[in-house]
């Protein structure tokens, strides 16, 4: 899994701020000057191999962090990112070629529900829905007058935005069936049957919003082998979203930059930055669960178990002493 965090610095030693700011940093209004942090997370083990500091998420950076990956003999078999990350099936394809991509579907649906902006439609139909349940039989007694105007009132508006977000909502409906329920690749193909005759069957020539549809539709069978990946290559136990790195991106990194509200030059911010790394990858997990269940009372560096460990013991060793002596060895 890769993913970019990114990292508030005054001062950025003799480089000038290229304008590509993270859209993580501009949800937040963070549009001044700072570093992203690139990390790979193994999803196995939960180790980070390889990260990278950089002014932004590019290719150029991304592309030296995965020959990196190679020069360090990983191997690497998938790739789960968002796919807005500075096209990085492109350029894991030129350094794992046979690298199987898989697009984090949360963010996919996101992208949809931004495609289509009918999400607050919806949920104001339901509201009304819920309004007009709340009238129960009432506006059916034919003396109940306000009762049955404001139903009759309900219903116009709930019939107006039926009409105009009817299509938009089906197709939603369908992209989430085949992100969180479509299992194998028979019941994918069954979907994209499923997908094609909704979609012939829907009376586009007038509709308002053709386009969503049509650049939705095209977008999915475009990206089709990065999106289904998971169902196409049962073998590789694929998961599908970027929920391991966002949430150690949000606990291992975000935490401690909000706390100290960023760096004044930097130097601070690599050096302790690397610190942070450093200091996760020696710690020892104990709140796994699930399938990860028998990651606790080890550290993803024992986990992983790298080629060279430096004879560094896990079980009597303390990393702070170890590197301490490792640094003056000549």
């Amino acid at each position: 899994m890769i993913d970019g965090k990114y990292v508030p610095v005054k001062k950025l030693e003799g480089k000038k701020w290229p304008g590509l700011v993270p859209r993580s940093a501009k949800r937040r209004g963070r549009t001044k000057k700072g570093l992203v942090t690139i990390a790979c997370i193994d999803y196995l083990t939960h180790d980070v191999p390889i990260y990278g500091i950089s002014l932004s998420e590019n290719s150029v950076d991304i592309e030296k962090i995965f020959q990196e990956l190679k020069d360090i003999e990983y191997p690497l078999k998938v790739i789960v990112c968002d796919e807005s990350m500075g096209n990085i099936a492109a350029v894991a394809k030129k350094v794992f070629p046979d690298v199987v991509i898989q697009v984090c579907l949360t963010h996919y649906s996101k992208t949809i529900d931004r495609t289509f902006i009918a999400e607050g439609a919806k949920r104001t139909y339901q509201a009304l829905e819920k309004e007009l349940c709340s009238l129960g039989d009432s506006y059916l007694i034919s003396t109940h007058g306000h009762d049955r105007k404001k139903a009759l009132d309900i219903i116009n508006r709930m019939a107006k935005l039926e009409y105009e977000y009817e299509y938009l909502w089906r197709v939603k409906s369908l992209f989430d069936e085949l992100f969180w329920d479509v299992k194998n690749k028979q019941e994918l193909d069954e979907w994209e049957d499923r997908l094609n005759v909704e979609i012939g069957m829907m009376n586009l020539g007038n509709y308002p919003y053709v386009k969503r549809i049509k650049k939705r539709y095209f977008d999915y069978y475009e990206k089709r082998e990065w999106i289904t990946a998971s169902i196409l290559h049962p073998e590789l136990d694929i998961p599908r979203t970027t929920n391991l790195i966002e949430g150690w991106n949000s606990t291992t990194l975000e935490l401690r930059f909000s706390s100290i509200r960023g760096f004044e030059k930097e130097k601070y911010a690599r050096n302790y930055i690397n610190a942070l790394i450093l200091k996760y990858r020696f710690h020892t997990f104990t709140d796994c669960r699930g399938k990860f269940k028998n990651l606790n009372k080890k550290s993803p560096l024992q986990i992983a178990q790298p080629m060279n460990t430096f004879g560094f013991d896990f079980r009597k060793n303390d990393w702070v002493s170890f590197c301490r002596k490792f640094k003056r060895s000549p």
